[in-house]
């Protein structure tokens, strides 16, 4: 038996709209403590890790351990559907995941269960030099500024400040946010940092900022994965990206 509840289901539908644009499936993880969710993206470029404990839900019950398989098209489609104020509750059944809308009425919705691998996917375990916490808001702008003018953006870090640059073929945008700002809580680098990310990607990443008013960014060199987190009670959200070639 599985069933679970939200009060407010807001942070969940940014959630599964901000996967659902990178994978087309996902597994997940039925634990007695906490549901756990791991997908990467057909071209492997990146991986998501998604942790909802039982702190998360306003009810949580798993009366067993298993591993089923979702659709996140599927998910997609019944985010949209939630709306501002909405209530979720999951359950199990039998060979569907049934979501249930609650607002003046009630709205069903059943989604049939994937064949799913039984193994987690790798995980990665990095040690990464670079270690930055900093208002969400203020480094989704500035990746959007970077989309604009180009499909990739690079990062450049320095002990005193994160650059992060695109050019185009006509356009060129930079933007420096010294680890003074306001809008930093944490600037850790204990090594420089040139990497080139895929912008697309990046930006799919950063419509889960709406759930977590921080974000949490760890790299390295132009061979590690950036590492983009977003955390509040009960939750973490884990994006991991492979780098381009410089």
């Amino acid at each position: 038996m599985f069933t679970a509840s939200l009060n407010d289901a807001k942070n969940l539908k940014y959630i599964m709209e901000s996967m659902s644009e990178l994978v087309d499936e996902a597994v997940f993880f039925l634990r007695k403590d906490m549901l756990r969710l791991e997908a990467c993206d057909p071209s492997l470029v990146c991986k998501i890790e998604l942790d909802l404990h039982t702190t998360f839900f306003n009810d949580y019950q798993a009366s067993e351990e298993r591993t089923i398989g979702l659709s996140m098209s599927a998910l997609r489609k019944i985010s949209r559907r939630i709306h501002l104020g909405d209530g979720m509750s999951l359950q199990l059944n039998g060979g569907t995941m049934d979501f249930t809308l609650h607002s003046s009425i009630k709205r069903q919705f059943q989604c049939m269960l994937l064949e799913a691998q039984e193994e987690a996917l790798p995980t990665i375990d990095v040690e990464y030099p670079i270690y930055i916490e900093m208002d969400a808001s203020i480094f989704k702008e500035a990746i959007r500024d970077a989309a604009i003018v180009a499909n990739s953006v690079l990062f450049d870090i320095t002990p005193d400040e994160m650059i992060i640059s695109a050019e185009g073929d006509t356009e060129r945008v930079r933007i420096c946010i010294h680890r003074s700002s306001e809008s930093v809580r944490k600037f850790e680098v204990n090594k420089e940092c040139h990497s080139r990310f895929n912008l697309g990607y990046l930006i799919s990443f950063l419509h889960s900022s709406y759930v977590s008013d921080i974000i949490q960014i760890r790299m390295g060199d132009k061979t590690l994965p950036l590492r983009v987190d977003f955390l509040i009670e009960g939750m973490r959200l884990t994006f991991y990206l492979a780098p381009m070639e410089l």
